[in-house]
């Protein structure tokens, strides 16, 4: 990891060298061997390469990462949130899959993140906080979706200290990281908002480090404001006054959320950013990962068009079939080269960060609490169906939404029937007005979790605060009592290197969680259940 941050410096000097070489003519009081401060605010020199390096690891992503997405995404998230199952076989079939959480793995999301996005957000905020104010509140807004994904998995983090020049930081509470998140988010948004008022034509970053949003103020301020309403929604439960002022701000602030399309926050690739989608690398590469048994479940139980996008027939039968988390597997190629579904995903597929059908099925959420969302729950519902269908290009949208029989089919393993379970999800597609709160809310996640596929982190974390939707279990749980089966994974364990680098703090970390460090402990907004 820290060759990769190495690498980005690397690249920034050489930069700076070159501008320096082939400056022309210079002020003779000026040292040819040194960059100037205006060397390096040319084209956005001094910020581009640490808010490139944020950009490729909120997802991880780039040439030969495909295993650190695999260990921090793939065997986190997208298992746990029932999307993808593994095929893969390691540490004799006890590992993440059947909640023996293996250190190695958990480390990773962690380290990353604080060497990937807050070392350089630190950097950046350094540079640029007096002098290019909008350059800092874009990076700050990268940061808050970054790690609120960190904390998401781990809960306590040493973040609010982060940058002060302290070597061993002390961990915040998460409930202390979310108040931050929303202060920074409401800080940056206001930033950008002054600066497109005096500059509205000018871009907030160059486009050649700007992967998402090619330095557009208003679509950053719309992906903030989108942002700023997912976090509001993650503590409703919690904390249900702060999660109505901070969602009702960001769905009526003057630029509002996302409701299009073309308001996807993507990972664009460019001369400056190849790569290959992990996932593709992952599943087709590794043969580590297929369909999973609950997205087979719901999809093929729905007839839902959305399947042929997001999975591929298996190679056998010509079905849609997955596998399930948490079984025996004693022989890869049985579950790796079987009747199985691959992923629907391209080397050239780009990672998306957040398409604008969740923000539809926030704002319904919030409708249902009572919160002036500019709808009713209904009328947000069904807009987020449809825009989920838009995003990929599929018609028959009302069709699908007037569907009130179809449910969750049962799941049936092909290789091994003992792995076979009964649908546990009984929900139907078409609105009903008379079904009761539950059912309502259980209507809108599990529509909510089929258009965020395939961001399995984010599928995990409201799986968690939710219960939806019906995730199967494990069939085998090597967690030796930590994680309960019906519960499922509650967060990731603290990383073994906290505990060798910061061990005088790791007793307050502890106690942050009110319980274990362990699997089985829920977070501070995992308060529905």
């Amino acid at each position: 990891m820290k060759r990769k941050i190495f690498n980005s410096y690397l690249a920034l000097i050489t930069l700076i060298a070159f501008i320096a070489i082939g400056g022309g003519c210079m002020d003779e009081n000026v040292n040819p061997n040194e960059a100037t401060d205006e060397m390096m605010d040319r084209d956005d020199l001094r910020v581009g390469s640490f808010f490139s390096q944020m950009l490729r690891n909120v997802f991880i992503v780039g040439e030969g990462f495909d295993a650190d997405y695999q260990i921090t995404q793939n065997l986190a998230g997208d298992i746990f949130s029932g999307y993808m199952g593994s095929s893969g076989l390691w540490h004799s079939n006890s590992n993440h899959t059947t909640y023996n959480l293996i250190s190695d793995w958990y480390d990773a999301a962690f380290n990353y993140s604080f060497e990937n996005v807050m070392a350089p957000w630190a950097s950046i905020k350094q540079y640029t906080q007096e002098e290019f104010p909008q350059k800092y509140a874009l990076a700050t807004i990268v940061k808050v979706a970054g790690m609120h994904r960190i904390t998401d998995m781990y809960g306590p983090l040493p973040y609010t200290n982060f940058g002060s020049g302290a070597l061993k930081n002390p961990y915040d509470s998460q409930e202390e990281i979310y108040m931050s998140f929303f202060r920074e988010l409401d800080e940056a948004i206001a930033i950008l908002m002054e600066f497109y008022s005096q500059s509205p034509n000018a871009r907030a970053l160059s486009d050649d480090y700007d992967f998402i949003y090619s330095g557009n103020t208003l679509s950053w301020i719309k992906f903030a404001n989108t942002l700023r309403l997912r976090l509001a929604i993650r503590i409703s439960y919690v904390n249900p006054a702060k999660a109505k002022e901070e969602a009702e701000a960001a769905v009526h602030h003057p630029v509002g959320v996302m409701t299009l399309s073309g308001d996807a926050a993507v990972l664009n690739k460019s001369n400056r950013l190849s790569y290959r989608h992990p996932l593709y690398v992952i599943c087709y590469e590794f043969t580590d990962v297929k369909m999973g048994a609950t997205m087979d479940s719901y999809l093929n139980g729905y007839g839902d068009p959305r399947i042929s996008n997001y999975f591929n027939r298996d190679p056998i039968n010509g079905l849609y079939r997955g596998i399930r988390t948490g079984i025996t597997i004693t022989d890869k190629s049985v579950y790796a080269q079987g009747p199985f579904s691959g992923l629907n995903v391209t080397p050239e597929t780009p990672v998306v960060w957040m398409n604008p059908a969740e923000s539809w099925f926030l704002r319904a959420e919030g409708a249902l609490n009572g919160w002036d969302m500019g709808g009713t729950p209904q009328e947000l519902y069904e807009s987020g169906i449809r825009t989920s269908f838009s995003y990929c290009g599929l018609s028959g949208a009302d069709a699908y939404l007037n569907n009130a029989t179809n449910v969750p089919a049962a799941y049936t393993d092909p290789v091994r029937t003992s792995n076979n379970s009964a649908a546990l999800g009984t929900v139907t597609i078409k609105w009903d007005d008379a079904a009761t709160t539950e059912q309502k809310q259980e209507r809108i996640i599990t529509q909510k979790w089929i258009a965020m596929y395939p961001d399995g982190q984010e599928a995990w974390s409201e799986f968690r605060r939710t219960s939806y939707p019906k995730i199967f279990p494990v069939v085998v749980n090597n967690s030796g009592g930590r994680i309960n089966t019906a519960e499922q994974v509650r967060r990731l364990p603290f990383p073994s290197t906290e505990y060798r680098d910061n061990s005088e703090n790791m007793p307050q970390a502890v106690s942050l969680l009110g319980g274990a460090d362990h699997g089985g402990t829920k977070l501070w907004w995992d308060k529905k259940n």
